[in-house]
């Protein structure tokens, strides 16, 4: 005796070729024999199949992964690229802000000598002219100096770094120089440029100053507050001669 075939519905049909475009069970094919709709469906899902596994079958050039690689590599350094383009426009923002910040700090406080004196040794903090252990003769030191129209008449003590900067925008002379009681104060000989300011006495939190004006530049001593910037002082002013 033949068992009986039990008719499947319409949504198992479906679900039955879904998984199964191939499918063979006695079930299915009677369900698609006796519905035309039901097997129209089941031919459409096995040419979909057909068609997805002949796709499949596309043969991959030989040199695809050095292509993907190379591709990749583009991809990643035209990103690098942009990134590189945003930062160097960021610091070419900061560099210019600062810049001009600092330019306008330079035209509203350059005549103020002594805060940028301050400033200009605490900017160099322990760095090489303040580390150096020179001992620069006066000859040197005065050599230097006439272009400035200075000289020493006489030393004034051992010299440990003697040279031209830049002090706000004017091209003025640099020195280490040794006080009596054997610290190191430093000197800036400064030309007379524009409108600009002479303080007699000046000091921030760590180191204090003081100036004497001449006829053709000041002269700027500056050094910790126990230094003995007076007596410095008033040998600079004692020995240094400038021409009229």
């Amino acid at each position: 005796m033949t068992a009986e075939v039990t008719k499947m519905d319409d949504l198992q049909f479906r679900r039955t070729i879904y998984a199964d475009p191939h499918c063979a069970d006695d079930e299915v094919k009677l369900a698609a024999s006796d519905d035309p709709k039901k097997q129209q469906f089941w031919n459409e899902i096995k040419q979909l199949d057909a068609k997805i596994s002949q796709a499949s079958k596309v043969s991959v050039p030989d040199d695809l992964a050095h292509k993907l690689i190379l591709r990749q590599s583009l991809e990643s350094q035209k990103s690098q690229t942009r990134h590189s383009k945003i930062y160097l426009a960021i610091a070419a923002s900061v560099i210019f802000t600062f810049g001009l910040s600092f330019s306008i700090w330079q035209q509203q406080n350059v005549t103020y000598l002594g805060e940028y004196a301050l400033a200009h040794v605490q900017h160099e903090g322990d760095g090489y002219a303040l580390k150096a252990n020179g001992d620069i003769s006066l000859e040197t030191v005065n050599a230097q100096l006439a272009s400035l129209g200075a000289e020493f008449k006489q030393s004034l003590g051992r010299i440990y770094y003697a040279n031209f900067c830049n002090f706000g925008n004017i091209r003025s002379y640099h020195l280490v120089m040794e006080d009596i009681n054997g610290e190191r104060v430093t000197v800036f000989v400064v030309p007379h440029s524009g409108d600009y300011k002479v303080e007699e006495n000046f000091a921030n939190e760590r180191m204090s100053g003081q100036m004497f004006d001449v006829n053709r530049a000041s002269v700027i001593i500056v050094g910790d507050k126990a230094n003995a910037l007076g007596e410095m002082k008033y040998r600079l002013k004692q020995n240094m001669l400038f021409s009229a």
